[in-house]
């Protein structure tokens, strides 16, 4: 008789135990779901309207659990922002999501289609709504890609000629570029040796005065050949 109720204080303080252990592991994973459940995700080192279109792209993570968080599908998703130089996003357990941005440096106007879009130093077509922009910027005409003016800026940055003396380009079907200065200076290059080009040019206008309303041009090679706009 003793034994038979000594096995059921046993069976009654096991399944007690298990009864309480299963409350308090519930209760316990519960508290942790919680605690690493996503409260901010801040975004850096953009201006007011970048970070709303950022924010706007990351309000799902809120309340997601920061372990399950892909970097990678992030990035991805970011990809669309084209006004982005680069990004990192960074986790702080154990509930922050911390993304840190650049803007890419814009650097030039363009029209597609009728519409305003800026250049990127990044090699994208930016929609002007999208972000403002205060600088005093050059205007491109013709069919081009970003990476074509890319490779041109630098070529003239190269040989120091200054850009801000710039006003607008024109890009030609044969590939070929014409800069148009604020003196009302044009100059014509060719599709090929751009830098011999420029070159030329700077040799020349180092031992000449050149006036405003000139065209010069420079389409073929190791020649220059001066015209009345």
């Amino acid at each position: 008789m003793l034994q038979s109720i000594n096995k059921k204080k046993i069976y009654f303080y096991l399944v007690s135990f298990l009864f309480i252990s299963t409350i308090f592991n519930n209760n316990l994973i519960s508290n942790l779901k919680n605690v690493f459940k996503i409260r901010e995700v801040n975004v850096e080192n953009v201006k007011k309207e970048i970070n709303d279109n950022i924010s706007s792209n990351t309000s799902f993570l809120l309340g997601e659990n920061i372990f399950f968080v892909n970097k990678n599908f992030l990035l991805e998703k970011f990809d669309k922002l084209n006004f982005i130089e680069s990004i990192s996003i960074k986790k702080k357990y154990p509930s922050i999501i911390n993304i840190q941005t650049k803007q890419t440096n814009l650097i030039a106007i363009t029209y597609l289609d009728q519409k305003k879009y800026f250049v990127g130093q990044n090699g994208n077509f930016i929609i002007a709504k999208q972000i403002s922009n205060k600088k005093k910027l050059p205007t491109i005409f013709g069919k081009f890609k970003p990476d074509d003016y890319i490779f041109l800026r630098r070529e003239l940055l190269s040989q120091k000629i200054d850009l801000n003396e710039i006003t607008r380009y024109y890009f030609h079907k044969n590939k070929r570029w014409d800069l148009y200065f604020a003196n009302n200076i044009i100059i014509q290059l060719p599709n090929k040796n751009i830098s011999e080009a420029i070159n030329l040019f700077k040799k020349f206008k180092s031992k000449n005065n050149i006036n405003s309303n000139t065209i010069i041009d420079l389409r073929i090679k190791n020649r220059l050949i001066l015209r009345n706009g």
